[in-house]
């Protein structure tokens, strides 16, 4: 029976999903259900009271912000269950030390400017499997959530949460567990996913020239600045965009970047010229 006051986490409610994403959107859900059912993750907090004994955790944290970084050290180290082994204030030099120290579990800023906590985690899944990640994150986009949980990250905690918060992440995430919290993920992984499948689907239409220039749109860039770019004029650009709007099946630019946020680097599939 699992213990009282510890933390559980329930499945979300089943919705619609297309069948091409499924496998992917129950991951955070299946990961909750097999913990609970397994009993894993429950040494934080309970294991005193079931007299259980036990193991040192090996974390390294990594945050772009100093006082935050030394802050975590500190409290994290206060706690004899957890062993701080290494620390970084950017995510390169995480990678390499992460690789070279081998700890049980990396704390991991997700905002850092340049090589991200995403761009950090997936180098660790790469070549680091045995290194777990716990995302720390003051707000996270659908698509950086849905980034996230895609890149095998195990645990999530808003940096807005109680230190103890984070130390049961860290346990549960340490005994071979997730912490991937519905209050966090939420609906993110299904509309996200939804929104992925409608940009691939929609883009398939344009032509080599149109993905080109949605990619440019999508970057914020002025239109003119855009005509000048790929060496076309403005009337055009303004032929080009319009088709655009009726294949993307969008009616402004705004809709657009909504749609294809973070999906124009994709190697979608496209029409001719």
């Amino acid at each position: 029976m699992t213990p009282r006051n510890c933390p559980v986490f329930n499945p979300a409610p089943r919705t619609m999903v297309p069948e091409a994403y499924r496998h992917q959107l129950v991951v955070a859900n299946s990961y909750r259900r097999r913990d609970a059912a397994a009993g894993v993750g429950y040494r934080m907090g309970c294991a005193s009271r079931m007299g259980l004994e036990r193991m040192v955790t090996t974390v390294f944290i990594v945050d772009d912000h100093p006082l935050l970084l030394h802050g975590l050290e500190n409290l994290i180290a206060r706690d004899p269950g957890y062993r701080v082994v290494g620390s970084a204030l950017d995510g390169r030099s995480a990678v390499t030390r992460i690789r070279q120290d081998l700890p049980d579990i990396a704390v991991i800023d997700l905002n850092m400017p340049g090589f991200s906590g995403l761009d950090v985690a997936v180098e660790l899944g790469k070549e680091t499997p045995a290194t777990r990640c716990v995302m720390l994150t003051a707000g996270a986009s659908q698509g950086q959530l849905y980034d996230v949980v895609m890149a095998g990250v195990a645990g999530i905690v808003l940096k807005e949460s109680a230190v103890g918060t984070l130390l049961r992440c860290i346990d549960q995430v340490a005994a071979g567990g997730h912490w991937l919290p519905a209050e966090i993920i939420g609906e993110a992984l299904e509309i996200e996913a939804s929104r992925r499948i409608k940009w691939q689907k929609l883009s398939s239409r344009l032509t080599r020239r149109e993905l080109e220039i949605a990619r440019l749109v999508a970057t914020d860039k002025p239109y003119e600045r855009i005509a000048l770019d790929i060496g076309i004029s403005k009337g055009t650009l303004k032929i080009h965009m319009n088709n655009i709007y009726r294949k993307l099946e969008v009616a402004s630019r705004a809709q657009l970047l909504q749609l294809a946020a973070g999906q124009t680097g994709l190697n979608a599939r496209i029409g001719s010229e």
